[in-house]
C-alpha cells in the first residue's frame, strides 16, 4: 500500500528531522537524501522542512552540528575528569573510542566524509567543519595534558592523533569495520607508549 503524505506537524521538528536525516544517510548514502524523500519518510511536506532549514545544505549543516553535539556530550566526562586531575593514559584511548566510527555504517562519519568533499566549494560548511574540529582538538589537549603530564607538546600530539584517527576512520567506513577500529585503538596505544 502506498503511503500518503499527511503534511502533519512534527512533535519535535528539528530533532526528528535531524535524526531521520542521519538514519537515511546510514541506509542510503547522502546522495539519496533529498528534501522530498526526507519529507516522505517523516510524513510531512518538503515546505515544512524548508521552513526549518532553508535549503538542503542548511539541513546537512545542521545535521552535522547536531550529531557533533551528541559526541561532545560523550567526551565531556573525559574532559571533566581531566580538569579534576583524574585522567590517565587510558583516558586518551577512551577519547579515541568516542572519535572513531563505531563501524562501517556509522552515520556521523558517513556524513562527515560526504561533507568533507563539499567543503572546498562551500565556505560556510568549511568554517563549520573547522570549528567542530577545533572543539575536538581543544578537548583532546585537555585530556592529554592531564592524562600524559610528561608530554611536552600536547597541541602537536593532538594534531597527530586526530590525523591518524581520521585516516583510520576512512578505513573503517570503507569496509574495515570493527576490525579496523580495533586496529586503530591498538595503534593509538602504540603511539602513546613512548610518552607514558
Amino acid at each position: 500500500m502506498a503511503r500518503t503524505r499527511s503534511n502533519r506537524r512534527l512533535d519535535r521538528p528539528r530533532e526528528q528531522v535531524l535524526a531521520a536525516t542521519l538514519e537515511m544517510i546510514a541506509e542510503q548514502g547522502l546522495g539519496k537524501v533529498t528534501m522530498a524523500s526526507l519529507a516522505a519518510r517523516l510524513e510531512t511536506s518538503g515546505g515544512h522542512l524548508l521552513y526549518y532549514f532553508g535549503t538542503r545544505n542548511g539541513l546537512l549543516l545542521e545535521t552535522l552540528r547536531w550529531s557533533e553535539s551528541q559526541y561532545a556530550e560523550q567526551r565531556a566526562p573525559l574532559v571533566v575528569r581531566a580538569t579534576e586531575g583524574a585522567a590517565d593514559p587510558a583516558s586518551v584511548l577512551e577519547f579515541a573510542g568516542v572519535f572513531l566510527p563505531v563501524d562501517e555504517r556509522d552515520p556521523r562519519w558517513l556524513l562527515w566524509l560526504e561533507l568533507w568533499a563539499r567543503a572546498p566549494y562551500d565556505a560556510e560548511l568549511a568554517a563549520a567543519q573547522r570549528e567542530l574540529d577545533d572543539q575536538w582538538h581543544d578537548d583532546l589537549v585537555v585530556v592529554l595534558r592531564a592524562g600524559l603530564p610528561g608530554v611536552t607538546d600536547p597541541e602537536g600530539l593532538s594534531q597527530r592523533l586526530r590525523a591518524m584517527w581520521d585516516g583510520f576512520a576512512i578505513a573503517i567506513v570503507n569496509g574495515g569495520g570493527i576490525a579496523q577500529r580495533e586496529a586503530a585503538i591498538g595503534h593509538t596505544r602504540a603511539a602513546l607508549d613512548p610518552v607514558t
